[in-house]
């Protein structure tokens, strides 16, 4: 489903049809050149141009300010009539968006071919409000006697550029498609980057994607993606927005496309220095498996000060098994998902979380009251029963049942545990979805 958003200029547009200084903002930030005008483009009122047109047209930013109709000057005589004529019939004939391609030669005797990707902005009465484009110089290939041809370059580099609309439906694909994913550029195209995702990483990038898009600003994720062996392996994905139409005959949407380029980060994963710490986590929650999380735990009390306190929150999902049976094994992947990342956003040490069991957790505490600690317990409760996830149009809701308990002098991590899980089995038996403190 595409969220509703309104176009993002429409929240920044004056009374006078001037723009204001969030919306000339989110324009200089887009991957190019983007510009508005009035009906007339560049014979009329210019509203707007980025800084950036000086590196296309090598004349000064504020010459173009002042005199618009430079860019159109600069546009052969012989090739710029038809290109006024193909931007009039779409005008005439109540189009939405149109891409112009087209040479402009620069002060230096140089040339360089432009894609002008225009939105056509229209009032409730269908006339045309404003001229919204981006321009885009084209990447020629190579001449064989400069160097190779850019394709197989992009095929050889490693990385994968995708070129995306806003439900992730890939439109274009070049790069090292075969080596990233297992499959030809051409396989991806019409599917979704959604379809490759692990399933519990693909509401957390929507999400994103979502923020990014309602700020026209760029997103660095690390996400999997399926490869063609069934195995996942690791990107980086910068995702930047680009809110024209992506093929000349479809209308521009409210929310943006995105231009992607994703690389494989599997092996620097595991390189990493931490990477003995991270293999020793649940992959599902980024919580720490129960042996790693239990050596912690021994660890803290037997190294800690002489009084320092120690407190521990156990806790477990209610009626797990039923989740699993009534929305089958990914429902209930979704909803441990969702307790790991909500569970780090609360503490501030990524280990001070572990994964006990199925729907079992663990959060170990330092510097807290027995009293504290089951504040903070109760706020976990309350944030996991509000919470509903998406799963295939429906929404899933959870709870938990807590048992906090705090060391007692000389206690091993063995009983200390035992204790806060005998609270979170009575605060079982007193009804579930509850917090009860450790005998």
């Amino acid at each position: 489903m595409r969220p509703e958003c309104m176009d993002p200029l429409d929240a920044f547009v004056h009374d006078d049809g001037s723009l204001g200084a969030e919306a000339q903002d989110w324009l200089q930030a887009l991957p190019g050149t983007a510009y508005v005008t009035d009906s007339a483009w560049w014979l009329g009122e210019l509203r707007f141009v980025g800084d950036s047109i000086c590196t296309l047209s090598h004349r000064p930013v504020n010459d173009h300010r002042s005199r618009p109709e430079l860019w159109l000057a600069q546009i052969p005589e012989s090739e710029r009539l038809s290109v006024l004529e193909q931007l009039q019939q779409a005008l005439t004939q109540g189009n939405l968006a149109i891409r112009l391609s087209y040479v402009i030669e620069r002060p230096d005797g140089s040339r360089c071919t432009i894609d002008d990707s225009v939105n056509i902005q229209r009032d409730a009465s269908g006339a045309v409000a404003a001229l919204v484009g981006l321009l885009l110089p084209r990447v020629e290939a190579v001449r064989e006697r400069d160097g190779p041809p850019l394709q197989p370059l992009l095929d050889h580099c490693g990385d994968v550029f995708l070129a995306l609309d806003e439900d992730l439906d890939c439109h274009y694909a070049a790069g090292d498609t075969q080596g990233a994913l297992g499959v030809g550029s051409e396989s991806l195209l019409s599917s979704s980057l959604f379809a490759l995702m692990a399933p519990e990483d693909g509401s957390r990038i929507r999400r994103l994607l979502v923020e990014g898009a309602a700020n026209a600003s760029s997103s660095l994720v690390e996400l999997r993606l399926r490869h063609r062996d069934g195995a996942y392996r690791w990107f980086e994905i910068h995702f930047s927005p680009y809110p024209m139409a992506l093929t000349p005959a479809s209308e521009p949407s409210a929310m943006p496309g995105w231009v992607a380029v994703a690389r494989d980060v599997t092996q620097r994963r595991r390189q990493s220095l931490q990477w003995d710490a991270y293999t020793a986590t649940d992959e599902l929650t980024s919580a720490l498996n129960r042996e790693p999380f239990m050596g912690l735990l021994r660890h803290a009390l037997s190294n800690g000060e002489a009084g320092a306190r120690f407190t521990l929150i156990v806790f477990d999902v209610d009626r797990f098994g039923d989740i699993n049976r009534e929305w089958g094994r990914d429902g209930g992947d979704l909803v441990l998902s969702c307790i790991g990342e909500m569970c780090r956003a609360m503490l501030r040490e990524r280990f001070s979380f572990g994964r006990l069991g199925e729907g079992a957790f663990a959060l170990l505490l330092s510097g807290k009251s027995l009293q504290e600690t089951a504040a903070i317990a109760e706020r976990l409760r309350g944030r996991f029963a509000s919470t509903r996830v998406e799963f295939h149009g429906h929404w899933l809701s959870f709870s938990v049942s807590l048992g906090v308990a705090e060391r007692r002098d000389g206690e091993s991590a063995e009983a200390m545990l035992a204790r806060a899980e005998a609270g979170m089995r009575d605060a079982k038996q007193r009804g579930r979805d509850r917090v009860q403190q450790a005998p």
